[in-house]
């Protein structure tokens, strides 16, 4: 039986105009995109994680909505990952982060998004994030 390895990750959205773009980043090997993700670790929460994967992979700050957007399961490690996203309203941008020198960060129309991200289960949930946010009550940030 093949190990099953619990994570939690966010798909960071901003409104530009009337589209809605998500932060895509670099996977560590860096030949693919994705979100900032990582392993739930004894004693810590899902929405703890994604904070502080937020932070070390793409070096944003914000706030999640309280329940997730969905669930999507790839290969990994030779067993299975099961991640949970949930949606981050992007509050801060930061200069310096720990993965700074070994990810490239960038701000991508959610529809685009959805196609170039590794996963086509993280892809059918960035489809999702319009109908999951109300872009009138979001300020985000608009650096990038």
């Amino acid at each position: 039986m093949n190990p099953c390895f619990i994570q939690a990750g966010a798909i960071a959205w901003r409104p530009v105009g009337d589209r809605i773009d998500v932060l895509l980043i670099t996977t560590s090997s860096g030949k693919n995109l994705t979100i900032p993700k990582g392993l739930i670790d004894p004693g810590f929460t899902a929405e703890q994680t994604v904070h502080n994967e937020a932070f070390e992979e793409a070096g944003i700050r914000g706030s999640l909505q309280p329940t997730p957007v969905g669930m999507y399961r790839f290969a990994k490690w030779g067993g299975i990952c099961d991640v949970t996203v949930y949606l981050m309203t992007v509050n801060a941008m930061l200069d310096d982060y720990p993965e700074k020198a070994m990810r490239r960060r960038m701000w991508v129309d959610h529809r685009q998004a959805a196609i170039q991200v590794k996963h086509a289960g993280l892809g059918a949930l960035i489809l999702k994030v319009p109908e999951n946010v109300d872009m009138q009550d979001e300020k985000c940030s608009d650096e990038g």
